[in-house]
């Protein structure tokens, strides 16, 4: 079988909480203030501790959970822009420690057949190279980065878009953000898998899983279940 598979970098085939804490120091440098005031409360957010509400309430992820504080100590969205790229920029140098998702690279040599499509919202360029050093370059066909999603996944999806969606071959999304990564493909008919480190009650993939490795063989035996009823 063949068919497109659309997956996510960070929290997806990259693991580590550096690279977000990263965000929140640059998101400090922005405001002028000790990046203590962020990542005291970022660091209880990762670490499971129930969200303060109003701030970190309904949050999917320890970006969202930064760009929320953020948010709170008055920074814009081209503040919090700023800070993201100045991050990635100290994550793509190799300043920051990351580490493949286990078992990642071996499960998806068995979606060899299908379009092993990255996109991510980190820079093309640095993320290209990640996937290189992480041992992803060989079960990855191809890279498109600051994607903007979730709007820019939409819109690589629509007819016409760089993903070059075929109606007539299966589609398929993996990622741990429901709304950024997934639910633009599930609006056309296609099968999700929601990595889910944080709950998401909202989300309605086809599976879940909070491992990256169990939440995509879970996706591989969905579809095949899926082709053998149909």
């Amino acid at each position: 079988m063949t068919g497109l598979l659309i997956l996510d970098f960070d929290g997806t085939l990259c693991l580590g909480d550096e690279p977000v804490r990263a965000y929140a120091r640059a998101v400090a440098y922005e405001a002028r203030f000790d990046p203590a005031v962020l990542l005291a409360p970022l660091d209880a957010f990762l670490g499971g501790e129930p969200a303060t509400p109003g701030i970190l309430e309904g949050t999917s992820d320890g970006y969202q959970a930064v760009a929320a504080l953020g948010s709170q100590h008055a920074l814009d969205s081209a503040a919090l822009g700023r800070a993201y790229r100045a991050s990635r920029l100290d994550v793509d140098a190799g300043r920051v420690p990351l580490h493949a998702a286990p078992g990642m690279a071996d499960e998806l040599e068995r979606w060899a057949g299908w379009r092993r499509v990255l996109v991510t919202n980190a820079p093309e360029e640095g993320t290209r190279a990640l996937i290189g050093s992480l041992g992803y370059a060989h079960v990855v066909d191809t890279v498109i980065g600051d994607a903007g999603k979730p709007a820019g996944l939409e819109r690589l999806l629509e007819s016409g878009g760089a993903l070059d969606v075929n109606p007539a071959l299966p589609l398929a999304s993996i990622g741990d953000i429901w709304r950024n990564d997934l639910a633009p493909v599930a609006q056309l008919g296609g099968l999700t898998a929601l990595i889910e480190r944080h709950p998401q009650v909202q989300a309605t993939p086809t599976v879940r899983a909070r491992e990256p490795r169990a939440a995509l063989r879970m996706l591989r035996d969905s579809i095949q279940d899926a082709g053998t009823a149909s």
